[in-house]
């Protein structure tokens, strides 16, 4: 698994236009958030972060895995792979490993620049816990959408839905009171990661509820997002 990601890095460290839609745009639009917040002060610095998590895992682990996945798999570079023994499982989340440091990398910079602003979490492990369980949550999405994405031209239609449900409960978290998310809100994949950025700048009640949800997510997608996945070109 090491060899299959260390080769994914070199991959994505190539392709000029991996770096700019996984690196450059979602740094760009967290900027804007960050920008946004300074001068509106309406979702608080804690829903700001909140979004800016939410923005990196939506463009970078989960549209990127997407396309990474959909592109791999139409060069018949994941067929191969699994011929060399490996478990499907370890192959994907080499696959996928390069985009889940990016994401983790941009949240630590961007939230390095809110802390710098002087904009400091009061828990900043909530904040850690946001942005790994949501990066892992972005990842096992992205398998599951790339069972049909025939082509990695498709995944931006293919990672529509998935991707507004980041946006959106990103949203819907930051303009409702935290004691109000409900259990059903949680389900959306934006709404948890919010609550959580939220809670680590400002406390508040939900963090068990946001952290078993944005876990049970994962847990619940990966065995059947994996079984699911095909491994010939689709048409």
């Amino acid at each position: 698994m090491r060899a299959l990601a260390s080769a994914e890095f070199r991959l994505l460290a190539r392709s000029p236009f991996a770096i700019v839609m996984a690196g450059l745009l979602p740094a760009a639009v967290g900027l804007l958030i960050v920008w946004a917040e300074q001068d509106s002060g309406r979702a608080g610095w804690g829903g700001a972060a909140g979004l800016l998590l939410v923005t990196l895992v939506a463009f970078t682990a989960y549209a990127g895995g997407t396309t990474t996945l959909a592109a791999r798999r139409q060069q018949f570079v994941l067929k191969r792979l699994r011929m060399s023994g490996a478990r499907d499982a370890e192959i994907l989340g080499a696959v996928l490993l390069p985009l889940a440091v990016l994401t983790l990398v941009q949240a630590a910079v961007l939230l390095g620049v809110l802390v710098a602003a002087g904009h400091r979490p009061a828990q900043p492990w909530l904040m850690a816990a946001a942005a790994v369980a949501g990066t892992a949550a972005g990842s096992v999405l992205a398998v599951a959408t790339a069972v049909v994405t025939p082509s990695p031209e498709l995944a931006q239609l293919t990672t529509s839905p998935i991707a507004l449900g980041f946006f959106g409960g990103g949203l819907w978290a930051v303009r409702t009171p935290p004691a109000e998310v409900s259990w059903a809100m949680l389900a959306v994949p934006g709404v948890p990661i919010t609550q959580l950025a939220r809670a680590a700048w400002d406390g508040g009640p939900g963090v068990l509820a946001a952290i078993l949800a944005v876990i049970a997510l994962s847990v619940l997608v990966a065995p059947a997002a994996v079984r699911a996945f095909a491994w010939d070109p689709r048409r």
